[in-house]
């Protein structure tokens, strides 16, 4: 019995997301290719600003790619390629692009998403 109280009490007190939680805002980008190099552009509203970029491939490697800003936050420009840091993507790969937004103008945080990949027929172009 006490068992059962202790596992229902966990579960209760363990947090689910609920009716009254503020999740964030998950907005699909677009993608592009500009010579070998994705261009992630979306649509912002002016006080956005970049709180975080992640990078991932779901090819299991260890590649995955995070920066967070804090003291210098970017002002992303509606339309214009997001940054993506250099981060090198391979042909043949899947990868995912997650951008935090943040807004003093607004509570809710957004997410850019992107999910591409890379053709490897562009690796006979480079």
């Amino acid at each position: 019995m006490k068992k059962f109280l202790f596992m229902c009490s966990l579960i209760l007190l363990a947090g689910c997301a609920g009716p009254g939680d503020r999740l964030p805002d998950v907005q699909n980008a677009n993608v592009d290719l500009h010579g070998t190099q994705p261009c992630i552009a979306s649509v912002f509203a002016p006080g956005d600003r970049i709180s975080s970029i992640q990078i991932g491939s779901t090819s299991g490697d260890n590649e995955s790619f995070h920066k967070y800003f804090t003291d210098d936050l970017l002002i992303p420009v509606s339309g214009k390629c997001l940054p993506l840091f250099d981060y090198r993507f391979s042909p043949g790969k899947q990868y995912v692009v997650y951008y935090s937004i943040d807004n003093p103008n607004n509570k809710r945080e957004r997410i850019i998403q992107a999910s591409f990949s890379i053709s490897n027929e562009l690796k006979n172009r480079s």
